[in-house]
């Protein structure tokens, strides 16, 4: 999907929505810092069996898309795509399916991650939005971050945030924002309405200000450079963050290993 338009509204697409395999790294992940010295046996321990290690090598940042099967069945579009990383390495096959009416469309995913990988950071989608689409009103856990580790002490409720509330100023940039748990979302670009996510089955989301190259490469948040789109995330699942940097990781129950998973969505125009 390349475009996305209600009567009335702009366009709410920068970029195709396609599939997401990768978050910038967390702290608990790996320290991006010390990579510089990951060769020296006194930083073993900041290095071995870090979640982040098998996600920079296998460049999870830079997946694509081969097209194995296209095509219109009672209206309704259906797809299926290898996942391929740069060297090749089959990481699963990504399934579409779009259901098309006047004022609203359904739109569903399964995504079949293979166990060429140990385990990936996050499964899911994600696309860039005009940077006036720059506000959520959603139905999930709240009000701040949340992860799929550290979400108890989020209440579920109706919450609303622009994209400057739902960034977190980590002295060392990363992942931060996501929200879990989420069965609607509707984003607004503060002018002509907005767009409505609603789900069946919990997903999670993000919004970010500053692409992911842009986290990982800047080492301190004053020197992040504001993206000219926003960036959102819709998950089926997100890795737990753990406490590696100093302790032990996430527990198996909030690791995203291999398997299938899923995505659903009704889409229609919001006001």
């Amino acid at each position: 999907l390349s475009s996305l338009k209600f009567v009335g509204q702009r366009e709410l697409l920068s970029s195709p929505l396609c599939i997401s395999l990768f978050r910038c790294p967390t702290e608990n992940d790996g320290l991006k810092t010390l990579q510089g010295n990951k060769d020296l046996p006194e930083y073993a321990f900041y290095h071995d069996n870090k979640a982040f290690g098998q996600w920079l090598v296998n460049e999870l940042d830079k997946t694509s898309l081969v097209l194995l099967d296209v095509h219109m069945e009672n209206g309704q579009l259906c797809s299926r795509h290898r996942i391929e990383n740069p060297a090749g390495l089959d990481l699963g096959t990504f399934e579409q399916h779009w259901v098309f009416s006047s004022d609203e469309l359904y739109y569903s995913c399964t995504i079949f991650l293979s166990d060429a990988i140990g385990e990936y950071p996050r499964v899911g989608l994600k696309c860039d939005l005009d940077t006036s689409w720059s506000a959520v009103r959603y139905f999930g856990r709240g009000p701040e971050e949340n992860y799929p580790d550290r979400c108890e002490g989020s209440a579920i409720g109706d919450y609303h945030a622009t994209i400057d509330e739902l960034y977190v100023p980590y002295i060392v940039p990363q992942d931060h924002g996501v929200r879990t748990q989420v069965s609607r979302l509707d984003i607004y670009d503060g002018d002509t309405g907005g767009v409505h996510f609603k789900s069946h089955d919990e997903f999670s989301f993000a919004l970010h200000k500053y692409s992911l190259s842009e986290l990982w490469e800047k080492r301190h948040a004053d020197e992040l450079q504001r993206s000219p789109v926003n960036h959102l995330y819709l998950d089926a699942a997100v890795r737990g963050v753990g406490t590696a940097t100093c302790g032990p990781d996430t527990l198996e129950r909030y690791r995203v290993r291999s398997g299938v998973y899923r995505l659903s969505f009704t889409i229609s125009s919001s006001h």
